[in-house]
């Protein structure tokens, strides 16, 4: 049989540029857009324990404008 691996239209449109674990077990990916834009932060996985109902896997966590920091450590997604 041959199968086909299914396309992720997102990866192939936006670069990912980091991967952030999150302190709930939650992963988040930030992604280049456009430029003018700056960065896309998306959820990746959900956390098996997380309690926050906003975590869901391809929900956007934020849009940070060109320039800001892609990824602060000290302030998570939640």
């Amino acid at each position: 049989m041959d199968f086909q691996r299914p396309i992720d239209r997102r990866a192939a449109s936006m670069p990912l540029l980091a991967l952030e674990s999150l302190p709930c077990g939650c992963v988040a990916g930030v992604y280049h857009v456009p430029p003018g834009v700056g960065a896309l932060t998306l959820f990746e996985a959900k956390g098996p324990y997380c309690v926050f109902s906003r975590h869901r896997t391809g929900r956007l966590a934020s849009l940070s404008p060109a320039g800001d920091p892609l990824v602060n450590a000290e302030e998570p997604f939640i």
